[in-house]
């Protein structure tokens, strides 16, 4: 597998994308096109809203066909959760996190599954538990991550023996986990933010722009908060699948519209 690249300014890769793998644009006036697993989904003023903070496996499933190249963008907002009671919150203890599944042959439509089907995850994690920081460094702090499912019970966080040779990305991993630590990445790359500073993210739609090509294996995704797309790469085979699942972990959360070019 080859290294995780990162590339910093708007990268302009329509030249490439110019067959589209399926065109969609759900305003999500109703639930139409979305099967609802596990949480508590619905449609409400305009937005798809999954309104469960105890889930730990919310997901919903949407069909798209995935063969050719296509750039995908929604928004997320934050509606309540990520942390067990109050005293956490004010103590700055938070568990919680969002993602989408690409390339999935198989979800597991209306019911629970920890993973989904033969796909990617793409996952946005913040745990600053003190037990994760000592067990699981790899998912402490504010990370972006990449699981591989394999099926609807079987789902790992990948791993790449590149990420800890190469002399940049290794001050990001843990290991060679496939989960970049986003806050000292963007203070490396002049952007000084911290954890707290999420917060400024809780009343705003947080856009997501993902461009994915099922005929490389390469994935870019847009940071939100600054001219930097992350790119990975990933087999290929896995991502012409021909559905996306949207999920959350014990996140109540709402989404605006849903767009595939």
């Amino acid at each position: 597998m080859k290294k995780i690249a990162l590339i910093t300014g708007v990268l302009l890769l329509a030249a490439s994308m110019v067959v589209v793998a399926q065109s969609v644009n759900d305003d999500f006036s109703s639930m139409r096109n979305w099967t609802a697993g596990s949480g508590d989904w619905t449609v409400r003023a305009g937005r798809l809203v999954q309104q469960s903070t105890t889930a730990p496996m919310a997901r919903v499933d949407r069909m798209v066909r995935q063969n050719q190249p296509y750039e995908m963008e929604f928004t997320i907002r934050y509606v309540d959760g990520g942390f067990q009671n109050q005293e956490d919150f004010e103590n700055g203890i938070y568990h919680a996190g969002f993602g989408i599944h690409v390339g999935v042959d198989t979800p597991a439509l209306r019911g629970r599954s920890w993973g989904s089907g033969n796909s990617y995850l793409l996952w946005l994690n913040l745990d600053t538990r003190e037990q994760t920081r000592r067990t699981n460094p790899e998912h402490y702090g504010f990370r972006a991550q990449v699981y591989r499912s394999r099926s609807n019970t079987n789902m790992t966080l990948l791993r790449d023996p590149a990420l800890a040779r190469d002399p940049e990305l290794s001050q990001f991993v843990v290991s060679d986990y496939m989960s970049i630590d986003l806050i000292a990445a963007l203070r490396a790359w002049g952007v000084n933010v911290s954890i707290d500073d999420l917060a400024m993210a809780l009343d705003v739609d947080v856009p997501i722009n993902i461009r994915v090509n099922p005929q490389t294996g390469e994935i870019g995704v847009l940071d939100p908060t600054a001219p930097i797309r992350f790119w990975f790469q990933v087999d290929p085979a896995v991502l012409r699948g021909n559905y996306v699942s949207l999920r959350t972990n014990k996140l109540a959360a709402s989404f605006d519209y849903f767009t595939v070019d």
